[in-house]
Parts: C-alpha cells; sequence; structure tokens
C-alpha cells in the first residue's frame, strides 16, 4: 500500500490552489523546483522548519491554511482550535451582505418548512455558496435550540480528516487531535443543531461520513457547500447561480441598473476601497457593462471593485476587454488574505476547480471553450469526441478497440461538467438544450486550451463544422422559420468561424 504524504498532498493543493507552477513556487521561497517537487512526492517525508515557513510565506496561507499545513509537516492533525479561535462558530463577517433573498427563503423553507435534514448548496467556484451559507445559518441560530456550527474544510487535505475536523468544530477531538465518528456522535446525540460543512467538493469521498451522522443523530440537520452534489440519499441540492445582471437592451441609468444585485454588489465592494465611488450616470453604462462582463459573478465582481481604487469603471472595463493589457483571469488578481487561498484570485478558483476534473473532463471543458455562444450536443460531440476518446487511451497506440466502449461519452462527461458547475444548460430554439460556459470558465478554458498545444486543431475543426452548417442553412432569404431561429442561436460561432478562416484559410 502506498504510503500516505499528508504535506505533499497538502502542498501540491495549496500550489495549485495558488495557480503557481513548481518553477514559480520556487521563484517566489528561494527553494529549488526539485526540492519542492520532492515534498509533493513523498521523497522527502520531514521538511525543515525554515523550508515550511519559505513555503507558508511564499504562498500567502491564510492562518487556519498554514495551521494545517504546519501540522502536517510535523505529521500531526491540525490544531484548528489554535488557529480558528473559537473554533466552529459561525463566521462574522465584516462586508455587507447584498442580495440572495431568493435563495436564502429557499434555503430555509427547505430545512424549516420541508424539514430537509442535508441541504447541499453547489454552484460555481466564486459564485458566494459560502457566504450565503453562513448568512442562512446566522439567521438560524436563534430558532434552533443548539445553535449552529461551522467546519471550514478547505485546508482539510484527505477525506480521513474529515471527521477530526468536524469533531474540532463541535469541541469533540482527543487530546491528541485525532476522532472517530462515535466521538462526534456522542457530542451530537440529540442535539437540535444546524451544523454548516464548508468547500465540500474535493472530499466527496467523505460523504457517507455524513451520512452516518445523520443517521445517528436524529434532530441533527447538515447545510454544505460544494461545487458538486454529495450524491446522497435524502440529499436536496440547491443551486447558486451568479447574481442578475442588467440586460443589454435595457436603458442604462443610475436608477435602471441598481435594482440589480450584481450592481449593488460591485458598487457596495467599490466604496470599501473608494469612499467617493458612487453610481453616476457617467458610470452607470460601464459598471452595467463589468458587472455583464463577469457574469455577475460575486468573487469576481469583488475582485474588480478593488480595482476601481486606482481604475476608473470605463478603465477598468477596457482592461478586461482588452486583448493586449490583459484578461481577467490576470486583472483581477489581488483578493484578501483571511479567505482560503483558492478564493483569492480569479485564475486560482477557476484552477482549485479544473484540478478536481478527471484529464477526460478536463480535456473536455478546454475543448468547449472553442464554442462562442455556447453549443448544442451534436456539435460538442462532433468538435470534441476524438480528443477525448485520445484522453482515454492515453499514450497506446494499440490500445484493444474495447477501450473505446468503456471510455466515457460526450454527453456522460458533459453531464459530469454540469454536476460539478462548470457548465450550464440554456434552451436554444424549438426547446433544443445548449451547452454553455460562464466567460470567466471560457476565458480560462481557452487559457488551458492553448496551454495544451490543441488550439489550432480545435479551432480548425470548429471553423470547419460551422462553415458546414452555415451552407446547411442555405440562403436566408428563403430559408424557414426553423432555420432562421438556429442560424441565429449560431450567430457568435459562425462569425468566430469564418474570422479564423479569414485569418488562417
Amino acid at each position: 500500500m502506498e504510503q500516505r504524504r499528508p504535506f505533499g498532498d497538502l502542498l501540491r493543493r495549496y500550489r495549485l490552489a495558488a495557480g503557481l507552477t513548481h518553477e514559480a513556487l520556487a521563484e517566489r521561497s528561494t527553494l529549488s523546483a526539485r526540492a519542492i517537487s520532492d515534498l509533493e512526492r513523498g521523497v522527502s517525508l520531514r521538511p525543515r522548519r525554515d523550508t515550511v515557513d519559505l513555503l507558508s510565506q511564499a504562498l500567502q496561507l491564510a492562518p487556519a491554511d498554514q495551521a494545517a499545513f504546519d501540522a502536517a509537516a510535523r505529521g500531526t492533525a491540525p490544531d484548528f482550535a489554535r488557529t480558528s479561535g473559537d473554533v466552529g462558530t459561525i463566521p462574522v463577517h465584516l462586508t455587507s451582505f447584498v442580495g440572495r433573498q431568493d435563495e436564502i427563503r429557499a434555503t430555509r423553507d427547505l430545512l424549516c418548512g420541508r424539514g430537509a435534514r442535508l441541504v447541499t448548496l453547489t454552484g460555481p467556484g466564486g459564485a458566494g455558496k459560502s457566504r450565503l451559507a453562513v448568512e442562512v445559518a446566522s439567521q438560524l441560530m436563534s430558532e434552533l435550540q443548539d445553535g449552529a456550527r461551522h467546519v471550514e474544510l478547505a485546508p482539510v487535505a484527505a477525506a480521513d480528516d474529515v471527521i477530526p475536523a468536524v469533531a474540532h468544530a463541535l469541541g469533540a477531538a482527543r487530546p491528541d487531535g485525532s476522532a472517530q465518528l462515535s466521538d462526534v456522535v456522542d457530542a451530537v446525540q440529540d442535539k437540535e443543531l444546524l451544523l454548516v460543512v464548508d468547500n465540500f467538493e474535493h472530499l466527496l469521498d467523505a460523504a457517507p461520513v455524513l451520512a452516518g451522522l445523520l443517521h445517528a443523530c436524529p434532530h441533527l440537520v447538515v447545510l454544505a457547500t460544494s461545487r458538486a452534489s454529495l450524491q446522497l440519499s435524502g440529499e436536496h441540492e440547491l443551486a447558486v447561480p451568479p447574481l442578475a445582471v442588467p440586460p443589454r437592451s435595457q436603458p442604462i441609468s443610475p436608477d435602471s441598473i441598481a435594482q440589480y444585485p450584481s450592481v449593488r454588489l460591485f458598487v457596495d465592494r467599490a466604496a470599501y476601497v473608494n469612499f467617493a465611488f458612487a453610481l453616476t450616470a457617467d458610470n452607470a453604462p460601464a459598471v452595467a457593462a463589468i458587472c455583464a462582463r463577469l457574469d455577475g459573478l460575486p468573487l469576481a465582481l469583488e475582485l474588480a471593485a478593488a480595482r476601481t481604487k486606482i481604475l476608473a469603471p470605463q478603465a477598468l472595463l477596457e482592461r478586461l476587454d482588452g486583448v493586449a493589457s490583459g484578461s481577467a483571469l490576470r486583472l483581477l488578481t489581488r483578493g484578501t488574505r483571511d479567505v482560503p487561498p483558492h478564493q483569492r484570485t480569479l485564475r486560482a478558483t477557476m484552477l482549485w476547480s479544473y484540478n478536481l476534473l478527471t484529464p477526460a473532463e478536463q480535456r473536455l471543458l478546454r475543448r468547449l471553450a472553442i464554442f462562442a455562444g455556447g453549443c448544442t450536443l451534436a456539435a460538442a460531440e462532433a468538435i470534441c469526441d476524438e480528443g477525448v476518446r485520445d484522453e482515454g487511451r492515453g499514450a497506446s497506440e494499440d490500445a484493444a478497440p474495447s477501450s473505446l466502449a468503456s471510455h466515457p461519452s460526450i454527453l456522460e462527461l458533459l453531464a459530469s461538467l454540469l454536476d460539478n458547475s462548470l457548465v450550464y444548460l440554456d434552451e436554444g430554439p424549438d426547446g433544443e438544450q445548449r451547452f454553455m460556459l460562464l466567460e470567466t470558465v471560457r476565458e480560462f478554458g481557452l487559457e488551458q486550451l492553448w496551454a495544451s498545444g490543441d488550439l489550432d486543431d480545435v479551432a480548425r475543426a470548429h471553423a470547419d463544422y460551422y462553415l458546414a452548417l452555415a451552407k446547411g442553412f442555405g440562403a436566408l432569404l428563403f430559408a424557414d422559420d426553423v432555420k432562421l431561429r438556429r442560424s441565429a442561436a449560431e450567430y457568435h460561432n459562425i462569425h468566430e468561424a469564418f474570422r479564423w478562416l479569414f485569418h488562417h484559410g
């Protein structure tokens, strides 16, 4: 059996969450890339104290993350109680809570009105699931006899460590920091308690632990956050979408857009870094466009708002859209230090989700990014299927034909990306489902597609497919209504296809 390497696993997770290569982390920490690689692979099992300190500083770990990091280096359980203050209490945020009234009502209705005992808030990275869970818990604390407790799982590296983390939050851990399910059950027993279990997506193998806890504790209620559902019986999944943004067709004025929660969040957070910031007739169009450009994603909006300290909204929008000046992933990089590493930058958030996917799912996500305005299942199969099958076969050129039959289909992989909140569905012409990416996810996917070396091949396949599709529409002057609607739905893809063919032939 392979020896567990908790420190190496945690180092790798924090490095990837920060969006760093071995070389980039080596440059920040003054260590060698080889030394970092050896630590991650378990070649060096017990790092020196100064090495751990250098890595912690280079990774800019929050206090709770640093405690888990230090404990893993010592080969002990994380000392949650020592690092997190009154561990297990519901966090108190210093910024205002904006919007989400529908989601709050729906969550409260499930927990209180319908008697659900396990509710999982799912959604893309940066959608505000954790903040929503804390807000609901804060409202329900006084309504539950034994209140609410909070378990932060972001710094937990392995499924085996979930029970100790829960035990620490409940004050039920043993003196050596270890805990068994029975310890948690003894601590909860018949208490009427809400347990918020935050950031579960990288520990889904531990989900049955929650099921066992719920079976043993009849009055316990769990509110979990995860980018994918826990797939447990009795689980109620509640999707947390991005915040609503002003429609492009609407006349833009401060009054017309101030009602949208994405705008309210952006303006509120901008005022934190620039006291004089206000929504005006001059900046309203740019603010509305920024919110739309960032898909109403709360994390992206907060990171963008922080940039208003030095950039006016119009200048910020130009940098978000400008090819030469950089993308949203490059611009939105200055998150606060009191959040997990994977929530400090937009790229780190995307990378956290991406690294939780299988190689075939990663490759499909990269290839889906070539579509502008989403795609049908038929288009995804035509353009992405060959690459995903190649991924399934691996490096061997003489893989058995039967290996293809066992490889997940595009439909199965799309369903998995949908479950992981990286793809969403939109209804196209005649009720046909279209698979869509948020613009920020698409931007990240295109980066990864370019880095993989497959961009030209996928772009060529995309162009060929939509050139043939455009020919099939015929002369639109004489086309029927169905063809007109379908051509309108594929306008952006056809435009991108012709643009690529114009430049590449």
